[in-house]
């Protein structure tokens, strides 16, 4: 799927990415900030920044004297960041409608980017150019799903899409890439690779209670979404049946969304 593509997919699942947020997304941003450890005044580039999950918690970190450019090509989840950061009172961050292949401004103290590397065109020379935006000494962190994460969810979804198109539903693309940085040394081999040194990664367990109703709130508010891609209303609603049938029957009662958070620094 080609960057605008993957924007508009998010464009659709804008309201309910919003929605799930407080129990996913959010508390996942929060946890990269943390690891990021963005101090007062420093300026930081939020790469993939949906809905404001980890830009909200930078620019409050980073202080009124920081800057945060939160960056996305889903113009639906840019606007309720906007709103989030309003509510805030932050002044400090601007959500822009931009593509990351192409950002130039910096230099940044940090670069962060939350379960969105898998997305970008040519994952290692598009994070490559964007550690580049960083100052000698800045920070790269980047959070991707721990190995199995989501990975029951996906494939019962994808049964359940197959089920009802009745043809097999290919893996998305981004699939591929994520599955090289899924682990501890994977993704710390990756960083280091990308010219980061002190490379380190943490853990973040995360899992969450789910019913038919939940999981099809996360489906409609993630990436999952774009499987729903050109069906008709009324398939979407067989799909929607035919995912909750098979969550009662396998007995899925829980989502694994344990991340693994990386940070390296530029020399």
């Amino acid at each position: 799927m080609t960057s605008a593509g993957i924007g508009a997919v998010f464009d659709r699942a804008a309201t309910d990415y919003a929605e799930v947020s407080p129990l996913l997304w959010n508390p996942i941003g929060e946890a990269t900030v943390a690891t990021a450890a963005i101090g007062a005044g420093e300026r930081v580039l939020d790469v993939c920044c949906g809905a404001g999950a980890s830009a909200v918690p930078a620019a409050r970190a980073a202080g009124p004297h920081g800057h945060v450019d939160a960056i996305d090509l889903a113009a639906g989840l840019l606007t309720h960041g906007r709103r989030r950061a309003a509510a805030e009172g932050l002044r400090n961050v601007r959500f822009v409608r931009a593509d990351a292949v192409t950002w130039q401004d910096g230099p940044y103290d940090v670069v962060q980017c939350v379960h969105g590397v898998f997305f970008l065109p040519d994952m290692d020379t598009s994070v490559s150019r964007l550690a580049e935006l960083l100052r000698p000494g800045g920070r790269l962190v980047v959070t991707a799903w721990a190995q199995g994460a989501m990975e029951s969810f996906g494939r019962l979804f994808a049964e359940a899409v197959a089920h009802v198109r009745q043809a097999p539903v290919a893996p998305p693309a981004s699939r591929q890439a994520a599955s090289t940085i899924d682990t501890e040394e994977g993704l710390r081999s990756w960083l280091t690779a990308r010219g980061l040194t002190q490379v380190a990664v943490t853990r973040f367990p995360l899992r969450l209670p789910l019913d038919a109703a939940r999981a099809w709130q996360v489906v409609l508010g993630s990436g999952f979404r774009g499987m729903l891609s050109g069906l008709e209303d009324a398939t979407v609603d067989q799909v929607r049946a035919a995912f909750g049938r098979l969550l009662r029957e396998r007995g899925m009662t829980e989502l694994d969304a344990t991340s693994l958070i990386g940070a390296g620094t530029r020399p």
